[in-house]
C-alpha cells in the first residue's frame, strides 16, 4: 500500500504547510491547485506567477491583498520558456462570476480577470483564499494544521479522494467503500496533527515531515539533498552542482524536459541569501568535455545559443540464424 507520507491527503496538507514556510515554492502551489477542476499544472503555474505579480514579488500579498490590479504580460526580453502568456489573451471580466455571490474583496481580486479561470476554478480559489487568510496569522504547527483540516478546501479534497477510492470498476461508487476510505483519510490527518504537536515552529515541522526525521531541525552543517527532497525547504546558502547537459537535464532518465525544468526551478529557489551554480567543463578521469546545462542558457547565465544534442539512432542488433 501507499506509505503514510505518500498518501495524497497528507501530501496536500504538507504542500499547504510548505507554501506557508516558503511562499516562493511554486511546486507546492501547483500540487495544491491541481485539485481545482479544470486547472492543470500549466494553468496553476500561470496563477502562481499572477500572484507574485499582484503582490510585487510577495506571493501571500498577491493572494490576500493584491497591490497590482492588472494581469502580467509576456516580457519580450525574457525567454519564451519563462514567460507567462505566449500571446495577448483577452482579459476576462469578473462579471462572469456575479452569480457566485463572492465577498467584495474576492470579487475585486485581479485573478478573476484571468481569461482561463472557470467557475470551478473561482470556487476553488475562494476556498484557498479563505484558508490562507486564516492560516497566515497562525504560528503553531498544530493550530495551522487543525485549521487546514477543518477547512472547506480540505473537506472537498477528502470528499474527492473518498469517491475515487470508493469507485468500482463499473464506474459506480460503493458507499461503504467510500465511507471506509474517508475514515482512513481522517485517521491519517489526526495522526499528522498529533505529530505536529511536538513542534513549536512550522519550519521545523515541515522539515521533519518532508525528510522523515530531524536532520534539519538541530545543529549546523551541510545538508546533501536531492532536488525532490528539498521541496518546501529553504536555506541561507544553496549549491546546485553538476549543471552540465546530460546530467541536469538528465536526458537519459527524464520523462520530459518540462519536468526537468521544474526541478531546476525548485533547486534554484531554495536559497534565501546566496545561490551558487556549479558545473565542470572537463572530466579529467573520463577525458570528456561537458557543455553547460540548457537551463543556464535559458536563464541567460551562459552566453551563446544552446544547441540541442544530436540523438544517435541505435543500430538494430543482428540476429544470428541457426545453421
Amino acid at each position: 500500500g501507499t506509505s503514510f507520507f505518500d498518501a495524497k491527503e497528507i501530501k496536500f496538507l504538507l504542500d499547504l504547510m510548505a507554501l506557508l514556510v516558503n511562499p516562493k515554492d511554486m511546486m507546492a502551489f501547483i500540487h495544491v491547485f491541481e485539485y481545482a477542476r479544470g486547472v492543470g499544472s500549466a494553468l496553476s503555474k500561470e496563477f502562481f506567477q499572477c500572484f507574485l505579480h499582484f503582490g510585487q514579488g510577495n506571493f501571500m500579498q498577491g493572494v490576500l491583498y493584491p497591490k497590482v490590479q492588472d494581469l502580467p504580460k509576456l516580457n519580450p526580453n525574457k525567454n519564451v520558456q519563462l514567460g507567462l502568456f505566449d500571446d495577448d489573451n483577452e482579459i476576462g471580466s469578473a462579471a462572469r462570476f456575479k452569480l457566485l455571490n463572492l465577498e467584495s474583496s474576492l470579487y475585486k481580486h485581479p485573478l478573476l480577470k484571468h481569461p482561463k479561470l472557470t467557475h470551478d476554478g473561482v470556487i476553488f480559489f475562494r476556498e484557498f483564499y479563505t484558508l490562507m487568510r486564516s492560516l497566515h496569522t497562525l504560528e503553531k504547527p498544530s493550530d495551522i494544521l487543525r485549521e487546514a483540516i477543518n477547512s472547506s478546501l480540505y473537506k472537498g479534497i477528502v470528499e474527492l479522494l473518498s469517491i475515487q477510492r470508493g469507485r468500482l470498476k463499473s464506474g459506480e461508487v460503493d458507499e461503504e467503500k467510500k465511507k471506509q476510505a474517508k475514515e482512513r483519510i481522517n485517521r491519517k490527518a489526526r495522526l499528522l496533527l498529533d505529530l505536529s504537536r511536538q513542534y513549536k515552529e512550522l519550519r521545523r515541522f515541515v522539515n521533519a515531515m518532508v525528510l522523515g526525521g530531524n536532520e534539519l531541525s538541530e545543529g549546523e552543517g551541510v545538508n546533501l539533498l536531492t532536488v525532490h527532497a528539498s521541496k518546501g525547504l529553504e536555506f541561507p546558502e544553496v549549491y546546485v552542482i553538476d549543471l552540465v547537459d546530460g546530467r541536469f537535464p538528465n536526458r537519459k532518465m527524464m520523462s520530459s524536459i518540462e519536468e526537468e525544468r521544474r526541478l531546476f526551478y525548485v533547486a534554484v529557489t531554495r536559497a534565501k541569501d546566496r545561490l551558487y551554480l556549479s558545473l565542470a567543463k572537463f572530466d579529467r578521469v573520463k577525458k570528456i568535455d561537458y557543455k553547460p546545462s540548457q537551463f543556464l542558457h535559458e536563464a541567460g547565465l551562459v552566453k551563446g545559443e544552446f544547441v540541442e544534442p544530436e540523438v544517435k539512432e541505435k543500430k538494430p542488433k543482428r540476429v544470428k540464424e541457426d545453421s
